[in-house]
């Protein structure tokens, strides 16, 4: 789909496994012409309107997100799909945040919340990720959000994520058991076939990955030293991973 589309993107069932084991819903879209808007919106093609349809209430019962409530809701997800579908307009935020359209959704995570985590695998390591996705299915691990794309090229960035290849993200309920170990586990498994973590998101990859996944880092570090060598800025994931 990539020589047709601008953008691509598979949500992907984690909790089918078996002969289902990474069945997805497949999104791809391109930007429109004014004159592929309806008459009325064409004098303000770039007007931005991000409706809430629900707000999540600030006190959302907690153990509602559970493998129960996921399996239905996935399959309930998957099975609504249309085979296919070609030509429907969708706006901005409806293409590319549609969970915006529940306001506060973080909420129904309930009090411990969630953490997202994300990775991306060079291209060539399709096995890898296979595996990864089979973990995760399996333990059971991870929830309703669940996004696979496609990388273009990096950039010049020291500690530029992307990367040609795949990007996961898996949105994961804090307090599973053994979320910690399976997550440093699946951290190896993308070390060792060249991929990273994602910085911006993470809140507990281990310090010794990331000399690894991030190859440019003493060149980071240098700079640092020259722009800041008193350490005025800071931040928790900084003193974590020794990158401030």
């Amino acid at each position: 789909t990539d020589d047709r589309y601008d953008y691509t993107v598979a949500w992907i069932d984690m909790m089918a496994t078996g002969r289902n084991l990474g069945r997805s819903v497949l999104t791809s879209g391109g930007f429109a012409a004014v004159d592929d808007l309806p008459a009325a919106e064409q004098a303000h093609p770039l007007a931005y309107d991000a409706p809430v349809l629900v707000d999540v209430p600030p006190v959302f019962p907690s153990g509602v997100i559970n493998k129960l409530t996921i399996k239905a809701f996935n399959e309930l997800w998957f099975r609504k799909a249309p085979v296919r579908r070609e030509g429907e307009l969708q706006s901005i935020p409806a293409f590319f945040h549609p969970l915006d359209m529940l306001g506060d959704w973080n909420r129904v995570y309930g009090p411990r919340g969630f953490l997202q985590w994300q990775i991306v695998l060079p291209f060539g390591e399709e096995e890898r990720l296979r595996r990864i996705v089979e973990r995760l299915a399996v333990t059971g691990s991870s929830s309703l959000v669940n996004v696979l794309k496609r990388f273009g090229p990096n950039n010049a960035g020291m500690l530029s994520f992307p990367t040609a290849g795949w990007t996961l993200s898996v949105d994961v309920p804090v307090g599973r058991p053994s979320l910690a170990a399976l997550l440093d586990e699946l951290d190896e498994v993308t070390v060792e076939g060249g991929g990273r973590t994602y910085l911006a998101k993470d809140s507990r990859v281990r310090a010794e990955l990331l000399e690894v996944m991030y190859p440019r880092l003493d060149e980071w570090r240098a700079v640092r030293e020259r722009v800041d060598p008193d350490r005025r800025l800071r931040s928790d994931l900084g003193r974590r991973l020794g990158l401030l």
